[in-house]
């Protein structure tokens, strides 16, 4: 199963389709589009790699353990001051 993760950094309109892998332990991106567009994670900083990683997991909690409001204004209300950076480091 997978899950479909949207946000707005800047002007740019991300959405992430990611999985949770048994065999590592870990959240997979499975594709990614930027303004429509294919994007990899590879791409991006290390920094801005990072920040997306943490979006997913906080995701994939609050989808798990119905902890919280999947909303995009929940989201950029919670990261004042982050997006940012994360446009400054979301596309290499």
């Amino acid at each position: 199963m997978t899950y479909v993760y949207e946000y707005v950094v800047g002007n740019d309109n991300v959405k992430v389709e990611y999985c949770f892998s048994v065999v590592s332990d870990s959240i997979k991106v499975v594709e990614m589009w930027v303004n429509g567009k294919f994007h990899r994670t590879n791409w991006m900083s290390p920094e801005g790699n990072k920040a997306l990683m943490a979006r997913l997991e906080n995701d994939m909690t609050d989808r798990m353990c119905g902890t919280g409001d999947h909303s995009i204004e929940n989201d950029l209300e919670n990261m004042e001051g982050f997006d940012s950076f994360l446009e400054k480091n979301l596309i290499a």
